[in-house]
């Protein structure tokens, strides 16, 4: 873990992107609409230049509503744990903007010069 910062705080940040990345892949793999659509379908000439199509969605199941809903909660709180550290008031300015970008890569290789 990196030096500059508390231990619990490059936990956190970890643990925030791990929920950011598990929300973007049930995002990916449910794409329908949370809620149920009709399709509709617009051709040139009626009222648009362009060709314009939505299709059919039948909206996401009550299970699917609530997964994606907890998984969000997690991603929240962990924003505020994250962002609500103490460790932030102890810098000001720009060493703190600096610093909060530097936690998002504390782990990262060094990259060679």
């Amino acid at each position: 873990m990196s030096t500059d910062f508390p231990d619990d705080l490059v936990q956190l940040q970890h643990d925030l992107d791990k929920a950011n990345a598990d929300l973007k892949t049930f995002l990916d793999q449910h794409p329908e609409l949370p809620e149920a659509i009709d399709g509709w379908h617009v051709k040139p000439g009626e009222g648009y230049w362009l060709e314009r199509r939505r299709e059919a969605s039948p909206g996401r199941t009550d299970d699917g509503k609530q997964t994606k809903a907890d998984l969000r909660n997690v991603l929240l709180d962990l924003i505020q744990q994250v962002n609500g550290h103490p460790h932030w008031d102890t810098l000001t300015g720009r060493n703190l903007v600096k610093a909060r970008m530097r936690l998002k890569h504390a782990d990262d290789d060094p990259i060679e010069e």
